[in-house]
Order: C-alpha cells, then structure tokens, then sequence
C-alpha cells in the first residue's frame, strides 16, 4: 500500500511542469589598444593606452519570444557599467504587477543592483544581463505594458529607480 502511496506522489510530481526562468550574466570584456595623439601646439606626438569592448554591450530593451492565446513568453535585456574601484553587481530581477485598468494591465521588473566593495578587473567595463520570462494572459486582457527599471539598492545618489526600458503589446487581435 505504501509503495503505490509513493508511486502516485511521484507520477503526481513529474507531471507537474516548473517554470525556472534563471538571470543570465555575462561581463563586458575589453582588450588594451595603443593610441598615439599629435598635440597640435607643440607638434609633438604622445601614445598612451586606451581600452576597447570587445564584447557587444545589449541595448536596454523587451522583446517577445513568442505568444500564445494563453501565454506571452518576452525576454528582458540591458547592461549595467562596473569598472575601476565601483563594482557594481546584479542581484536579481525583482517582478512588480501593476494595476489592471480596463482592458490594460502593466508589469513591472526592477533590475536591482548592489555596489559591493572592491576593485574591478581591469579587462571587465560592465555586465549584459538577459532573463526570458513567461506571462499568463487574462482573458480580458487586450493590451500588456512592460516596463524596466534600475534600482541600485545602496546607492544614496539615486534615491528612486529609473526607467530604462518599456514596451507594450497588443493582444486585440488574438490568435
């Protein structure tokens, strides 16, 4: 009796499907480059090293996967600068539903992000992040409004978080 207990609990289990959508981080690299400069009023030249990004830096955006009668499924996106003595890391991605008006309903994300003390790698500029994220439409439901925010938690220069990123669709005509 007990081992069909345990059986039932376990196909009762494995049917159930978890949605793990997991915060992907990855740094911004750079490579040194030597530049040489000519002053113009002395008409000497100089050389010195910059850096170049050799990693392309991702546009602070939402974009749709794909979309279902049910479900829309959209990927959140941007970047955050960490160099020099200012590390700054990405703690998670924190969802906020807004209000429901009529037939608009508006989510928010908050991208918080901790300065931690330390000195950055000299070949780290910043971190893209990316998140794909799965929403279950409301029938009533004819428009989704995403918006994407900065909260830098320790920071006391920045005392309210910034938008950075919004999109909106549109579900008038459902599939």
């Amino acid at each position: 009796m007990k081992q069909i207990l345990v059986l039932i609990s376990f196909v009762a289990f494995a049917g159930c499907k978890i949605n793990t959508q997991k915060l992907q981080i990855s740094a911004i690299q750079t490579v040194p480059k030597r530049v040489a400069k000519e002053n113009p009023e002395t008409g000497t030249t100089y050389t010195f090293t910059s850096r170049n990004e050799i990693t392309e830096r991702f546009a602070p955006q939402i974009f749709m996967l794909s979309k279902t009668v049910e479900t829309l499924e959209f990927r959140i996106q941007g970047n955050i600068n960490s160099s020099g003595h200012t590390m700054s890391q990405v703690r998670k991605i924190r969802f906020e539903k807004g209000e429901q008006y009529g037939n608009t309903i508006t989510l928010r994300y908050f991208v918080e992000i901790k300065k931690i003390p330390g000195k950055e790698n000299e070949d780290v500029r910043g971190y893209n992040y990316t998140k794909d994220e799965k929403y279950k439409i409301p029938n009533d439901v004819k428009l989704i409004q995403i918006e994407l925010y900065e909260d830098r938690l320790n920071d006391t220069s920045v005392i309210n978080p910034v938008l950075i990123a919004q999109h909106t669709f549109n579900f008038f005509a459902r599939i």
